[in-house]
């Protein structure tokens, strides 16, 4: 079996890993293989790139759960954010409903999505650490040293509001489970029209670290907002930027979104925009 890891290095040690006599001993019947494969699917059996493989008992012998991915429809649109708690803007969660527990919460990162028509938003909020070693030492499940206990809160605030002022249960449209795991995702039905603030919060205020969130939505980018959004107090220490990237997977549909209005008009406009270099012209006069 070939697998991947997603961090891009660390692999299997055991049978036909890399430095195995199985490894060894076939390898240049496996580099035949290999040459076969398309282009983006051919990769070097001795580099530490994520990729490996692995016989079926080992891997059922050292796994036990298998997640299904989703490859979402063409018409959805995938984007990220990168920010971080920061020991200015980490709010925590509401531990009374007092006034200031509740104020305080608005603190935590906020990011603002407004979609023009009803849409399927499918979030995950990542953290960073985890499996990787921190300075040459790896962590053990789960990961106590590295990941927070965290949730992700989606708001509807009201007309004309840019960012929510403080955890209010009645403009709650979703709020996940608080794990201390590397992702936590959910999904959510947004109204047209209304404004939603996303408000990733770890469980206990002043905690920090990295984190990002990806956003797949049922529509193209053109249709919805979506940008990170500052209460008052943020001063936005992690420099974040204002609006998401895309996530490639995504983005190499979204070619295929643009309106035929807009595609025939670049191309009746394309002549005017041309210039004699353009068309190889030469000045009879040189």
């Amino acid at each position: 079996m070939r697998l991947r890891n997603p961090w891009g290095n660390s692999e299997w040690e055991g049978a036909w890993g890399s430095e195995s006599e199985e490894m060894i001993k076939y390898k240049e019947t496996l580099e035949q293989y290999v040459a076969t494969l398309p282009d983006d699917e051919q990769y070097d059996l001795s580099a530490d790139d994520g990729t490996f493989i692995m016989h079926y008992d080992d891997w059922k012998d050292n796994f036990s759960t298998l997640f299904l991915n989703i490859d979402f429809p063409d018409h959805w649109s995938g984007i990220r954010f990168k920010s971080a708690w920061t020991s200015q803007n980490s709010g925590g969660l509401p531990t009374t409903y007092s006034k200031d527990m509740l104020e305080r919460y608005a603190k935590n990162p906020q990011f603002q999505v407004t979609p023009v028509e009803d849409v399927n938003v499918m979030f995950s909020l990542s953290q960073t650490g985890g499996r990787l070693p921190v300075n040459g030492k790896y962590s053990n499940y789960p990961f106590a040293e590295t990941l927070n206990y965290a949730c992700m809160g989606v708001f509807k605030v009201p007309y004309g509001e840019k960012y929510l002022k403080a955890f209010d249960k009645n403009q709650l449209a979703f709020l996940s489970p608080i794990k201390r795991e590397r992702e936590n995702s959910g999904r959510v039905k947004l109204k047209g029209g209304e404004t939603y603030i996303f408000v990733p919060s770890c469980e206990m205020a002043g905690t920090v670290g990295e984190f990002h969130i990806s956003m797949y939505i049922d529509c193209a980018m053109r249709d919805v907002l979506c940008r990170r959004v500052f209460h008052p107090t943020d001063k936005n220490e992690a420099n974040d930027i204002i609006l998401p990237s895309f996530i490639p997977e995504e983005n190499e549909k979204s070619s295929s979104r643009a309106p035929i209005w807009k595609k025939q008009l670049c191309k009746d406009m394309l002549p005017y925009m041309m210039t004699d270099e353009d068309t190889g012209m030469i000045d009879s006069t040189d």
